[in-house]
């Protein structure tokens, strides 16, 4: 064997023992003696034992081998108390004496550094057991990771909700300006693979001899471990160094993979317990959202003999974009059943804009399409995203049972008589409120017959499916509808939603479902 002192430039000295009797010294990472030295030929000098000697063998024809600042030529021997240079490197051959004289050192000496890790391992695993929030874990880690690993930067990614890896929390030594940046090569290797990575020299690791950004930042030392559990990778750790630090090893490998598994559980559980804590939030905040909604709606229906009006709205989530509502001017009783294009918060909003223009454009004998314009003027305006409302909206005269009628791309309104038998309502199609400005509208009018009940609804209700994927469709809305025959609107309504729940047996709605039914008694003298 052979004891060797290496000092790198800029760097603190190692030791090193090399007991093979051929040993290949340079840049590359299959060398027996890799030096991280950009000045060192990847192939730069072999040192190989003859019969009890060494010697010394230049292989770079470009970089020269020096042996005591000679330049060496052929095979030279050497013994202890020479000095070897490689590019910028320094190597003094020891002798038993001279490796008992301590090395200044760069950080804790081996006994030390060990009994440090275990004690970073065991305050992971204690703090792993008490309350922490995610930043406040991914900041312990890295804070650990410095004490012991003593890299220049060091960062934590974690996998986002669209699958890529996004920087989570980052640590940089102090005296050091700029962002921490992990080269995507980097990511692929440890991150989308799930398997450690320890680099001694970016520069000339063939992984990564293609990541310009690596090597421009002057990056050389990589040490990277998975954030890896049972469900798959989650993220990665990072820590990485230039050659102005000791260079990485396999047993810091070892510690931050150790680190790293210990960490993995705790920071997938704490993710998910402060997603569950958001998740309570935003569910107690929908729940309040749902009121709100809820109170938008007519909580009394008119108390007049001339009409029967029961609606329903059963929106699929918290909240949704269906609306109804009805007003009373005079001889005439307003309605609107529409729905809001999406679903959610978003619709939700703009269902409340729909049925404020609703109330707002209702302005004394004006003709139902000159309030359709209005209203479809003022969605238009400022509508960037383009969302749209489909609406049937009309008005019934209360002393003659005369409806005016406009279907705004909206499902047919439907007509039960008094003595059975379903038909659509006999009315112009026009588009959608919304989406084009300068739409004309037109109405349609009929007279409903004393008993005659108008039904409106939305795609809701025949868009409902069961467990199978089968759609509930308008033939079963049409048979439940009619089952009502002679029923009064209220009934018309819970036979229907009792229809189309039997039907989903527990499948989540599709959409919101709205109905309003409408029956004329008559008018009265």
């Amino acid at each position: 064997m052979i004891h060797l002192r290496i000092e790198p430039p800029g760097g603190p000295p190692v030791d090193a023992t090399l007991e093979t009797a051929e040993v290949l010294i340079g840049r590359s990472p299959s060398a027996g003696l890799m030096l991280a030295d950009l000045s060192v030929s990847r192939q730069h000098a072999r040192l190989v034992n003859q019969g009890g000697v060494w010697q010394i063998a230049a292989l770079s024809a470009t970089n020269p081998t020096f042996l005591n600042e000679q330049p060496v030529s052929g095979s030279t021997e050497v013994k202890a108390g020479d000095v070897l240079r490689f590019g910028q490197t320094t190597v003094r051959v020891l002798d038993e004496t001279a490796r008992a004289i301590p090395v200044a050192p760069a950080g804790p000496a081996p006994d030390d550094r060990q009994a440090a890790r275990l004690r970073i391992l065991n305050d992971i695993h204690r703090a792993l057991a008490a309350p922490i929030s995610l930043a406040d874990l991914l900041a312990l880690i890295l804070e650990r990771c410095f004490e012991v690993l003593n890299p220049e930067e060091g960062v934590v990614m974690l996998r986002s909700p669209n699958g890529e890896f996004v920087q989570a929390a980052s640590r940089k030594r102090a005296g050091l300006g700029g962002d921490v940046v992990v080269s995507r090569s980097v990511v692929e290797e440890v991150a989308a693979k799930g398997r450690s990575a320890l680099v001694l020299d970016a520069a000339v690791d063939e992984r990564f001899s293609g990541s310009e950004s690596l090597i421009m930042s002057g990056v050389r030392g990589v040490l990277a471990a998975p954030l890896s559990d049972a469900e798959g990778t989650m993220g990665m750790i990072a820590l990485v160094s230039r050659l102005s630090v000791r260079p990485f090893t396999q047993q810091d490998l070892d510690m931050l993979e150790s680190l790293a598994a210990a960490a993995a559980l705790r920071v997938r559980n704490v993710a998910l317990a402060e997603e569950a804590a958001a998740r309570k939030v935003l569910e107690r905040e929908l729940a309040l959202a749902h009121d709100m909604q809820m109170s938008m709606l007519p909580r009394r229906m008119p108390e007049r003999p001339e009409v029967d009006l029961a609606a329903a709205l059963e929106p699929a989530r918290s909240v949704g974009g269906d609306l109804y509502d009805f007003v009373l001017d005079g001889d005439r009783l307003w309605f609107i059943v529409g729905d809001v294009a999406g679903k959610g918060v978003g619709a939700a909003l703009y269902m409340a804009v729909a049925k404020t223009l609703f109330r707002a454009s209702i302005q004394g004998t004006d003709e139902l399409a000159d309030v359709v314009r209005r209203i479809n003027r003022q969605l238009c305006a400022d509508n960037e995203q383009v969302i749209f409302v489909t609406a049937v909206m009309g008005h019934l005269s209360l002393s003659t049972g005369e409806v005016a009628l406009t279907d705004a791309g909206h499902n047919p309104a439907l007509r039960l008589a008094r003595a059975g038998g379903l038909s659509d309502a006999d009315i112009p199609k026009c588009m959608a409120l919304g989406v084009l400005e300068g739409t004309d509208y037109e109405a349609g009018h009929f007279a409903l017959s004393p008993g005659e009940t108008l039904i409106l609804y939305t795609d809701g209700a025949t868009d409902a499916r069961n467990p199978a994927g089968e759609l509930f469709g308008d033939a079963r809305l049409h048979a439940a509808i009619a089952a009502g025959t002679g029923r009064r609107p209220a009934d018309v309504i819970n036979g229907v939603l009792g229809a189309i729940d039997a039907f989903s047996a527990g499948a989540p709605p599709e959409d919101d479902v709205t109905l309003l039914a409408l029956t004329y008694r008559g008018g009265t003298s």
